[in-house]
């Protein structure tokens, strides 16, 4: 989940795109549903959030930090 101006989306954007991870991208300002999905489900309207599926189970990672980390040690 990402807006497109938001500076810290496009560090993790940047870091999905270095390390070739393909995966869909958010935007919570141009579909309405992502946002409400990003709050409801997700519990903030923070961006940038990776929501991760493990097991049928959905885990929501905040702070670009924490992501570029994550991705760092899965790649």
């Amino acid at each position: 989940y990402h807006k497109v101006h938001c500076p810290y989306c496009q560090r993790v954007i940047s870091i999905l795109k270095t390390k070739n991870i393909n995966i869909e991208l958010r935007d919570t300002d141009k579909v309405a549903a992502f946002n409400t999905e990003l709050v409801q489900k997700g519990g903030k309207k923070q961006v940038p959030c990776l929501k991760i599926t493990n097991n049928g189970e959905d885990t929501w990672m905040y702070e670009s930090g924490d992501i570029i980390k994550y991705l760092n040690k899965i790649t």
